[in-house]
């Protein structure tokens, strides 16, 4: 449309042109003929004039004059001048007719003069003044074989609109993109079509959003709109049960708008006017054309989007459980921190890791643990003056915090719980934007276990056996000095479905406890060991009790490495029993048939607080040593418990 509009343009400017010179010549003529229509050669003059005339004037806003159609025939000589005159109006009036040449009807004119000299003082001014009016400058006028013709050189601009891949939208929700700005700008009145309102259905079928044209059949609305120089993009959830993972395309061009700039003028041939009004005469010989030089300029918006819409049609619900996975607690001296805590891929969308940290404690008293360096994560943690860890050392204690950080607005239930690799963590914060877990994990730096080794032979010496109905339990076992089989409790339990735990921290949680043992009631001794480090059971270990080869069975709780079969914890039901009558005492350990190691089946008579201890993943490990370390752990808080059962293992297996 630009173009021809320019085309256009200039075929009006030539067909202007050469109506007012035709004007110009014909005036003159007209009049002469007019006042001299009693004279036959006065007539005969005026009517030859005219008719040229009326032939080379073009009509003004019309079709090219190269296109025209013939003219109608001129009048005879011998019409009346009044018939003539309206006969050259008519004439004049046609939009196709061919312009005669330039020198015609300048000698029409001429002759017309002559003819009325010294017979009309008023026509030889009019013919003189007609002549005397021509005065163009700068008119260029194409006739004939020649024209105007118009060169554009088109231009393409392209914006990039593209969105993130992973989007969540909630039922009633809006989610608002601004693309960046448009090359050359977006005008104040934008093109027809630039605001727009898409809607989209979810089809589970293929998995993604398909566009419709009734709102009311559609589940997502997307809206596009000008805001300054830059389109805005509104997705909105408009409602429906739809629910889960939908992808949205859109791929096309957009114009925004479009510039015309003219960039010169090329003049082709020698019979274009120039600047003389003299040279009027050759502007009707053929050959002559001006070329106009124009560049288009076309701005686009280039849609290109391919995104993941995540829909969620329920209200979100409080997160009742957090998990952290991946967190490394097994770093040799000289080892540097890193940051290598994940999150299940389940929740990536619900929570993130805000950041971790170790910290260095001071472990010479497991009573009163207190960090005396830190390594952070986020280094905008750190406070002015604090001490680094650049590195563990061997023999240091280290303790692990984690913060979690809640995204798209979800919440925390009031009995929120949070595991860190498997193991749930006791002591949570809430915080502004999610939640802090101290003492999520801990670890005591020392070397890689280069070799395992086994423990055949497990010795357990000073138990108490000798009891009588009434008697209430005494707990004094031990494993010799420098055995590699660490004691961590013995236990009875009773036919009768009651227990007892020389710890307090599972014999506070037994139902059936045994305060006195009963008779009538067949009651079996148990013990709960585990490895030193660089250590494992033996699954055909043997059990010495005081002195003499006792056999057992491997509890259900112990930690059996499924691969290699090492037994990493060793929870033993044994086949010392007694059950009193009356005021006898009990029986001494017999040598057990079952001298070569341990029973394969699992025991069913298996103490019920190993069970529970199993089924309490954050306070396994706090009675680890066998010795006051377990005590200490039901006094203190889970950090300084868990730094003083590490400390005491670790003192304990440097024998």
């Amino acid at each position: 449309m630009n173009g021809a509009e320019r085309r256009t343009g200039a075929k009006i400017a030539c067909v202007g042109v050469s109506a007012l010179i035709a004007g110009q010549l014909f005036m003159p003529a007209a009049s002469l003929a007019a006042e001299t229509a009693d004279k036959d050669t006065a007539t005969n003059d005026a009517a030859a004039v005219a008719a040229p005339a009326a032939q080379a004037t073009p009509a003004a806003e019309t079709a090219p004059a190269a296109s025209a159609a013939p003219a109608p025939a001129a009048p005879a000589a011998s019409a009346p001048a009044s018939n003539s005159a309206s006969a050259d109006q008519q004439a004049a009036s046609q939009q196709a007719q061919p312009a005669a040449p330039a020198a015609m009807a300048n000698d029409a004119a001429a002759a017309d003069q002559n003819a009325a000299t010294g017979q009309n003082g008023n026509a030889d001014n009019a013919a003189a003044s007609a002549n005397g009016a021509i005065q163009t400058r700068g008119v260029t006028d194409v006739v004939g074989e020649g024209g105007v013709k118009i060169n554009t050189t088109v231009v393409d601009h392209y914006t990039d609109c593209a969105l993130p891949g992973n989007i969540t939208l909630a039922k009633g929700q809006s989610y608002t993109f601004d693309f960046p700005d448009v090359e050359g700008g977006i005008p104040e009145t934008p093109l027809s079509g630039i605001v727009e309102t898409k809607y989209y259905r979810a089809d589970a079928a293929s998995g993604a959003l398909v566009e419709v044209l009734d709102a009311s059949m559609s589940d997502v609305s997307a809206h596009f709109e000008p805001i300054g120089n830059h389109m805005r993009l509104t997705l909105t959830f408009t409602g429906g049960t739809a629910s889960g993972q939908y992808q949205l395309t859109r791929n096309d061009d957009l114009l925004v708008a479009s510039t015309l700039t003219f960039t010169g003028a090329d003049y082709e041939g020698d019979n274009i006017i120039a600047g003389d009004p003299d040279d009027i005469f050759n502007a009707y010989k053929p050959g002559g054309s001006v070329v106009i030089n124009e560049t288009r300029d076309n701005y686009y918006l280039r849609y290109n989007i391919n995104s993941e819409i995540t829909l969620v049609s329920a209200e979100k619900k409080a997160l009742e459980s957090l998990n952290v996975d991946n967190v490394k607690t097994d770093y040799a001296p000289g080892e540097a921190p890193r940051a290598t805590a994940t999150i299940p891929a389940v929740d990536a969308d619900k929570y993130e890791i805000a950041y971790e940290c170790w910290e260095e404690m001071d472990g010479s008293d497991p009573r009163e643990l207190t960090p005396v360096a830190f390594w952070y994560s986020d280094p905008g943690k750190y406070a002015p003056g604090m001490k680094k860890i650049t590195q563990f050392e061997e023999g240091k204690f280290y303790m692990y915090s984690v913060e979690l950080r809640l995204k798209d607005g979800n919440t925390l239930a009031d009995d929120c719980n949070v595991n860190v690799n498997g193991q749930w963590a006791s002591n949570t914060i809430k915080t502004v934007e999610g939640v802090f877990v101290p003492n999520a994990a801990n670890m005591l730096c020392e070397q890689p276990i280069v070799e395992w080794q086994a423990i055949d032979l497990i010795e357990i010496n000073g138990v108490t056996t000798t009891f009588k109905a009434g008697d209430k339990p005494v707990f004094t076992a031990s494993t010799p000095e420098g055995s590699n089989a660490i004691f961590q409790c013995e236990y009875w339990t009773g036919s009768d479905g009651s227990e007892v735990n020389s710890v307090e921290f599972w014999d506070q949680n037994i139902t059936n406890h045994i305060d006195a043992f009963k008779p009538g009631v067949t009651y079996r001794y148990g013990v709960y060991l585990k490895p030193a480090r660089g250590f494992y059971f033996a699954p055909d270990a043997k059990l010495m009790i005081n002195g003499a080869a006792c056999g057992y069975k491997v509890g259900e709780a112990s930690e059996i490495d499924p691969e290699s079969g090492m037994i990493q914890t060793l929870w033993l039901s044994t086949d010392l029993a007694f059950t009193p009558e009356g005021a006898a005492p009990g029986p001494q350990p017999q040598p057990s048939d079952n001298n070569s190691g341990a029973t394969k089946a699992e025991d069913p008579a298996k103490p019920a607080t190993a069970k529970a201890a199993a089924n309490k993943p954050a306070t396994g490990n706090l009675a680890a040593t066998g010795d006051d370390a377990a005590l200490m752990a039901a006094a203190l808080g889970i950090a300084g418990a868990t730094a003083a059962t590490a400390v005491a293992a670790a003192r304990r297996r440097n024998h």
